[in-house]
């Protein structure tokens, strides 16, 4: 086979078995997320493709781009347990693969037609037990 029909081949198999999202947006998102009333160190849970883990608000959140998305939970003892996903829309890219079929496919399957929003609120509702006079204890 000569040189060509081997870049070819190559070049090909390329196109063909990945798709646009894929090729443009591999790889982890930065997300940060906020508590609604401005409050630090408040505990959550970060649930997302990666795995699960501890932080505080505000924080900044790692995840690759799944279809499955990134959920944000309040674990604080002062504070109510809710849940926050974080929001996540189709990635221009991904529209791209108009030129390449297979391509719609590869980035559904690999969640890669996925981008999260950057900045995220997650609402905040502190427990009874934890305000004094109306204020918030230390």
């Amino acid at each position: 086979m000569s040189k060509l029909k081997i870049k070819l081949a190559l070049l090909s198999s390329i196109v063909l078995l990945s798709g646009c999202s894929t090729m443009f947006n591999n790889g982890s998102q930065t997300m940060m997320v906020r508590g609604s009333d401005s409050q630090e160190g408040v505990k959550v849970e970060v649930q997302s493709s990666d795995g699960l883990y501890p932080t505080r608000l505000p924080a900044t959140v790692v995840a690759s781009p799944s279809n499955e998305g990134v959920k944000v939970t309040v674990t604080d003892k002062c504070y109510d347990r809710t849940v926050t996903t974080i929001k996540k829309h189709v990635t221009p890219s991904y529209w791209a693969n108009i030129l390449n079929i297979y391509g719609f496919g590869i980035d559904w399957a690999t969640g890669n037609m996925w981008k999260y929003d950057s900045n995220t609120t997650v609402v905040l509702h502190k427990k009874e037990e934890c305000l004094v006079n109306n204020e918030t204890k230390v």
